[in-house]
């Protein structure tokens, strides 16, 4: 069912967007769904055929939220597993049209939502000038959408994956140039993580009441290469480990503010560097740079503590192989600045 929508309905959905966005994209699990490799594998899969077995697990992975970790849920590894296997089949015949592409994996995988999310996305990687990036989550917050502006007849089903693909894509494209005033220049990437967040809002809300705030990268990529500042002398900075990237990273985030406060606390360093910073995604890589970095492995020195002992203490946990991997949260009001020597005075 094609969806056009007047022009009355697109401002009415864009008031509700309005009204609910900062809520809801606050919660938006940044880490887990990095829009930078996403952007590079939709290049690399516009030919298939060059596609290689780890790229295409990489991507997978990222679609179901998992994203350089290991601890994939069963139903998805197992469809993972088998659309790895059928790659070379599926290429031999592969048009860059969506409605064949859904067609092919549907009949190979079966029903269900994770074959929907994992179907969609692949659509999404393959046609990605066609259609948006689909899944179950988003596809509710549309409808959730419509059912609240009294629009239910617009709303898609999402056991015909083609139409509810179609329809979700109309829908995006109809209502985001409505939604630039209140999302800004970021609007096509903050409206798609809206209305996963939208969708997924019963989740997302109980993980935020156990959680601290989900905040987003300020930097998203290091090249060791081209960064530069003026107010920090990042050439001293020897180390290449996730430790040392995440410490040129703070550096970089501190660039940006008008004022660097003389003296933080260690909460203060965690959220100007947080998960998938970098695109450092990994919780357990993450854990493991921030205690390096707070610590004295390796020669490092980047921070004075006013309690010289919880330096110490970092260190230990860094070398010990039973490490506590939240250790840095017991000094989460530890007062702390950065060492001189990296101050460009």
């Amino acid at each position: 069912m094609s969806m056009q929508l007047t022009d009355a309905k697109k401002k009415l959905l864009a008031a509700l967007i309005k009204t609910h966005h900062e809520q809801h994209l606050s919660r938006f699990p940044f880490a887990k769904y990095p829009v930078e490799p996403l952007e590079v594998w939709k290049k690399q899969f516009t030919d298939p055929a060059t596609i290689e077995v780890h790229t295409l697990r990489a991507a997978l992975s990222w679609s179901c939220g998992k994203w350089q970790q290991q601890s994939i849920s069963y139903p998805y590894k197992k469809l993972h597993l088998i659309v790895i296997s059928n790659w070379k089949n599926f290429v031999e015949q592969y048009k860059p049209e969506p409605s064949l592409v859904i067609s092919y994996w549907m009949e190979l995988l079966g029903k269900g939502e994770y074959v929907y999310n994992t179907v969609t996305f692949l659509a999404h990687l393959l046609c990605s000038e066609q259609v948006e990036l689909a899944d179950s989550r988003r596809v509710k917050g549309m409808n959730d959408l419509l059912k609240e502006a009294e629009l239910p007849d617009e709303c898609a089903e999402l056991e015909d994956v083609v139409a509810s693909v179609e329809q979700y894509s109309e829908f995006y494209r109809q209502v985001l140039p409505k939604t630039q005033s209140t999302l800004g220049d970021q609007a096509s990437l903050k409206l798609s993580r809206f209305l996963f967040a939208y969708g997924y809002r019963d989740v997302l809300g109980k993980v935020a009441e156990r959680t601290s705030n989900n905040l987003e990268p300020i930097v998203t990529a290091l090249d060791w290469e081209t960064i530069d500042s003026k107010r920090f002398n990042l050439d001293l900075i020897s180390e290449r480990a996730n430790a040392d990237i995440l410490f040129a990273c703070l550096l970089l985030a501190l660039e940006t503010m008008p004022n660097i406060p003389d003296k933080f606390i260690i909460q203060d360093i965690l959220n100007l560097i947080p998960l998938g910073t970098a695109g450092i995604c990994n919780p357990a890589s993450y854990n493991y740079a921030l205690i390096s970095m707070f610590g004295n492995q390796k020669g490092r020195d980047y921070f004075v503590f006013e309690d010289e002992s919880i330096s110490k203490s970092f260190t230990e946990q860094a070398n010990s192989s039973t490490r506590d991997m939240h250790f840095y949260l017991r000094f989460s009001n530890s007062k702390i600045h950065i060492n001189d020597r990296y101050l460009n005075i």
